[in-house]
């Protein structure tokens, strides 16, 4: 068996051009592809067991192939990329990678390249993260809030009022993808509603109220936020007067800038009220 194996991390990414280089590949080897397996929307750093690739892994056998644009596609994580190989070389699969030219089987060559290009998709992942983290500090900072306004409806809290069309919808086999644009949602947003309600039983997507909170707020660091008890009506006060959080924690220097910031932050009245004054004005600026 030919296998064609196809991955995307976000809804906005589009698995055709994968594909045709696939076939492209296959067609200049004489192959013809018996079946694809596609992960969209998927992170590379989440488990295979947790993806489409799971499945397909499990069901290889001696002599079957697998192809994929790169190999960053299989996994961004090195023991993950070498855990795969490893696995398939057990089984007598062969991989090949359509962009980096590779083909991976049981032999020194292969493993030598398995773990130097899932070493690198490692690195530029943790690369991202800290830019990333960097960039909230740097909001942070300037005094702009991160995440979304305490108070807002998700997606998911908004797709209840139509949950009977959804689930109609989804029980006549309407795509995910099609379901999540006829709705107006993300993908993944969609799932995990759907394992919300009982419909979908996928673990992935079922999440407990505590990770749906953390999810409210992104964070710009590690440590615990430092709230502390500022004064409501200097602070309510400040925040009408369109005054940015640099200023208003120069009202208050028996604090940190970042107590201040995490105290309006965290504060049900003071964050959307604080988006609607100085936030505005810091934003102007730039």
């Amino acid at each position: 068996m030919i296998y064609g194996y196809l991955r995307v991390s976000s809804d906005e990414q589009d698995v055709n051009s994968q594909r045709q280089g696939v076939e492209q590949f296959a067609t200049d080897h004489g192959w013809s592809i018996d079946n694809y397996i596609t992960d969209e929307g998927v992170s590379g750093g989440k488990d295979p067991d947790k993806r489409n690739l799971g499945p397909l892994l499990k069901q290889i056998k001696k002599g079957d192939v697998i192809i994929c644009s790169e190999i960053s596609r299989l996994g961004r994580d090195l023991y993950m990329v070498m855990d795969i190989l490893h696995f398939c070389m057990e089984q007598g699969c062969i991989i090949y990678t359509v962009k980096d030219k590779f083909v991976l089987g049981d032999d020194i060559q292969s493993k030598v390249l398995a773990f130097a290009f899932g070493l690198s998709a490692e690195i530029e992942r943790q690369m991202i993260r800290q830019r990333t983290k960097e960039g909230l500090r740097l909001r942070m900072k300037l005094g702009i809030l991160v995440g979304r306004p305490i108070g807002r409806l998700s997606d998911s809290v908004k797709l209840d009022p139509v949950k009977e069309q959804v689930i109609e919808q989804y029980n006549w086999g309407v795509p995910l993808r099609r379901l999540a644009k006829n709705f107006n949602v993300d993908r993944n947003t969609l799932s995990r509603t759907l394992g919300r309600w009982g419909v979908m039983k996928t673990k992935e997507w079922v999440k407990n109220e505590r990770e749906i909170r953390r999810e409210q707020s992104r964070r710009y660091k590690d440590e615990p936020y430092k709230v502390v008890e500022l004064n409501r009506d200097i602070c309510r006060e400040l925040i009408l007067n369109d005054y940015t959080i640099p200023e208003i924690a120069e009202s208050f220097p028996g604090y940190s800038y970042e107590q201040v910031y995490d105290t309006i932050l965290c504060d049900a009245e003071f964050n959307p009220l604080y988006r609607e004054h100085g936030q505005i004005k810091i934003k102007k600026r730039r």
